[in-house]
């Protein structure tokens, strides 16, 4: 049964699903009255205002627009009343974003990062009743991979109709579903796709926006699918391709000359280590190296095309893009905060020491109006919540202050034109007894991940100081798993019921080796099932969609079967476990003759 909320919307997705059409893409979604859009202040402004509107309808209201609301979980809202298409966010004394397009109901923007993200926004319509599913669309070769980050059931849906968000209704009959409609907010990977992981098997299942636009019932193939919402085609994804989960800039666009911004992408998949390269306007920043991240000072004004570029060891090679302009700063009317250093101290881990005298050196530009005076305030908040200064503006674009609380220091800089614009940005610093010195190698290990028998738990490795890059090798019970290599993160299968002793060397460019070791203890689990059953590479008694998933994962080295399940999984008379397997499992599962 399909929701008939705008019930003209949603008929026609259905037939552009049904006859295969390709949606082209969208700048901008158009509002609709009774939307709700989001503002993540992350860049901690002291108001945030929504300015939004469209050719043919006006303005929401005169500049800065109107005052958003702030809500309990830190986010700031804005309950849109006409079909407006796009957006600027400002703080309402002259700091804002570009134009934006409008991304759809429940659209969150971060003011820090410049990026979307989405919002669950209550709806109340009526739960559907499952009717004869559509029979899915024979699994095709995918096309944008990504893997499944912790062993658990997982569906994935390419969002090529550009919906603003996408919801996942999941259900076996009316008492037994994974939420209330609309479902459950699926995360955006990047590249239009979505991923939604759950912990129970469900027959059919629904794409949605959360609003008026949906897929029929459809039948549910099993975890590791991904649906198309424009061809309305299911595949199964390969997990071991070249892929960017994520990429952009630390600050959202415009910025001005002499702001250092932060360029950062992750990317998976591939042939070996991974090597990351960026670029802008087709000039080098930072060549091709392991360091994923890279600080971009401009100098000129302009508009620029920022190239986030990756390539793995057989030199295949994958490539995003985004634009940024870059301002003057020096005919900027309003101030400008470039950078702010906090020193002496641990610039990379925020640390300062008690007892000893910190400096604040801010820079700063723009101010171009009247006396082209820039003045400048600090205000100190101890982690008592305590005001630990007497802050007023001045000319002084530096000051010092010694810290004599332990824990976590709030530092306000507002710098000030002659007109009374103001610009205010917030650090926090930790105040500890020694400060960590900055080349000092240090490492963490963290668990991810169901930890019962036949699931898959992450583990991963995080590196600092030292000399980069690193290199991370994985040990279990005393046993290499994995060697050195620039990849942090390992899979670990648990088999068995029982303690998994687990280590992580660090070794920095230098020769410098850090260890760090965790346990993880395996209860319960299925039991496995009759021995050289065709198909069941799980092992886990009977052949289904699951069994597909564990072959690829299997060749994307993201686990490892037993050797039974090596056995089982190898159907198509290769020799070899290769994804074919997975594939001809697939369609056996989906009752197709694959004569094996």
């Amino acid at each position: 049964m399909i929701r008939r909320k705008h019930r003209l919307l949603a008929l026609l997705l259905t037939v552009m699903m049904l006859f295969g059409m390709a949606t082209v893409a969208m700048v901008s979604t158009s509002a609709a009255a009774g939307d709700t859009v989001f503002c993540d202040n992350a860049a901690n402004w002291g108001t945030v205002y929504c300015y939004m509107w469209s050719d043919s309808l006006g303005n929401n209201a005169e500049w800065p627009g109107v005052q958003m609301t702030k809500g309990s979980d830190g986010l700031w809202s804005y309950s849109i009343t006409k079909d407006w298409n796009m957006i600027i966010f400002n703080n309402g004394q002259g700091t804002q974003t570009g134009d934006l397009s409008y991304q759809g109901n429940g659209s969150c923007f971060n003011n820090s990062t410049g990026g979307w993200s989405t919002v669950d926004v209550p709806t109340n319509p009526t739960t559907p009743d499952p009717t004869t599913p559509t029979t899915p669309t024979t699994p095709t070769t995918p096309t944008t991979p990504t893997p499944n980050p912790s062993g658990t059931n997982v569906v994935y849906c390419q969002n090529d109709a550009n919906w603003g968000s996408v919801s996942v209704y999941m259900w076996n009959s009316d008492s037994d579903e994974n939420s209330s409609w609309p479902g459950q907010t699926a995360t955006h990977l990047g590249d239009g796709l979505w991923m939604l992981e759950y912990s129970k098997e469900y027959a059919n299942i629904i794409f949605n926006n959360g609003g008026s636009s949906q897929t029929s019932d459809l039948t549910h193939p099993g975890t590791g699918m991904c649906y198309n919402n424009a061809t309305g085609q299911w595949s199964l994804y390969d997990t071991s391709k070249l892929h960017i989960k994520s990429f952009g800039a630390d600050i959202a666009g415009p910025q001005y000359t002499g702001v250092d911004i932060t360029l950062s992408m992750e990317a998976g998949g591939g042939e070996g280590d991974l090597s990351y390269k960026f670029t802008a306007n087709n000039t080098v920043i930072s060549d091709f190296s392991a360091d994923n991240e890279v600080v971009w000072t401009p100098t000129t004004a302009g508009n620029y095309t920022l190239s986030f570029i990756v390539k793995d060891a057989n030199g295949e090679t994958l490539t995003k893009t985004l634009s940024y302009t870059i301002k003057d700063i020096a005919s900027e009317v309003s101030p400008v905060i470039q950078t702010v250093a906090v020193t002496p101290g641990n610039a990379d881990k925020k640390e300062i020491q008690k007892g000893v005298e910190a400096t604040v050196d801010i820079t700063a530009g723009g101010g171009n109006i009247e006396t082209k005076l820039l003045f400048y305030k600090v205000k100190i908040t101890d982690p008592n919540g305590n005001t630990a200064n007497v802050p007023y503006y001045t000319l002084n674009d530096q000051y010092k202050f010694t810290p004599t609380v332990l824990g976590t220091y709030e530092i306000a800089v507002s710098v000030q034109n002659a007109k009374n614009t103001t610009v205010t940005k917030t650090y926090e610093y930790e105040c500890v007894g020694e400060v960590t010195p900055a080349d000092k190698l240090s490492a963490s290990v963290s668990v991810s991940g169901d930890k019962t028998v036949g699931s898959t738990v992450t583990v991963t490795a995080t590196a600092e100081g030292g000399s980069a890059p690193y290199k991370y090798q994985f040990s279990v019970n005393d046993s290499v798993v994995k060697a050195y290599s620039t990849s942090n993160s390992y899979a670990l299968s648990l088999t068995e019921e029982g303690t998994y002793a687990v280590s992580v060397s660090v070794k920095d460019n230098d020769g410098t080796v850090v260890t760090k070791s965790t346990t993880i203890t395996a209860t319960g689990g299925n039991v496995p099932g009759p021995v050289g059953l065709k198909g069941d590479a799980d092992c886990s008694g009977v052949v289904n969609v699951k069994d597909a998933t564990a072959v690829q994962k299997h060749v994307a080295s993201i686990i490892t079967l037993s050797e039974q399940g090596l056995a089982n999984g190898e159907v198509d008379g290769s020799g070899s476990l290769t994804v074919k397997d997975a594939t001809m499992i697939q369609k056996y599962v989906a009752g197709m003759d694959v004569n094996w």
